[in-house]
């Protein structure tokens, strides 16, 4: 019985890590995220990868340097996720813009939009290096309404938190998606200002 369950499992997590899209499906928490040079909260990133933040709906701010290892972290704590059977999504911010244009030229869009809420995990990578006119602000928003308080989204930006507000073109809808997404009490933050992976590996 438990030969089967276990590869009932696999094949559901493997279709699962398909559906995923990771930038980088064979991430892990390596031991290279111990490493002083990188300056990381190993132990939040430790509570983090149990994944329990999720059951309880809260969100994950990644900043930090380019180069530092953000896309990969994330990818490994959605990998984690994955091994829990979660539903996962990875995609980056002008993607996932361009996806929202043509879903409402389809004429798909709430089916789209209501894709996304039903996500366990959202991780939407880049963050920041992307237009927000009006039209977009307002789909951002529809991306974090539906989902906020019930799924949890990943943020990951090179840019601080304090300066994403100016990213917004519309300053009320800057601060309702950025109430949804920052608030202390329902989000957790990792900052990655240590070495950069790119000249580590050299």
């Amino acid at each position: 019985m438990n030969g089967r369950y276990d590869t009932t499992k696999n094949k559901k997590f493997k279709r699962y890590l398909k559906q995923a899209h990771l930038r980088y499906p064979d991430a892990d928490l390596d031991e290279t995220i111990y490493d002083p040079a990188r300056k990381l909260d190993t132990d939040a990133i430790e509570r983090l990868a149990t994944c329990h933040w999720i059951d309880e709906g809260k969100n994950l701010l990644i900043t930090g340097m380019t180069s530092s290892g953000k896309t990969h972290l994330s990818n490994a704590l959605c990998i984690s996720a994955l091994r829990q059977l979660k539903t996962v999504r990875y995609i980056r911010a002008n993607t996932l813009m361009l996806e929202l244009e043509q879903a409402r030229l389809k004429s798909t869009y709430l089916e789209y939009v209501t894709a996304l809420s039903k996500l366990d995990l959202l991780a939407i990578d880049d963050f920041g290096l992307m237009e927000l006119d009006l039209d977009k602000c307002r789909d951002l928003f529809e991306v974090i309404d539906g989902r906020d308080g019930r799924r949890s989204t990943i943020i990951i930006s090179q840019f601080p938190i304090k300066s994403w507000f100016d990213l917004f073109r519309e300053h009320t809808y800057a601060d309702a998606c950025l109430a949804r997404i920052t608030d202390k009490r329902h989000s957790y933050r990792l900052e990655m200002n240590g070495i950069s992976m790119r000249e580590a590996e050299k």
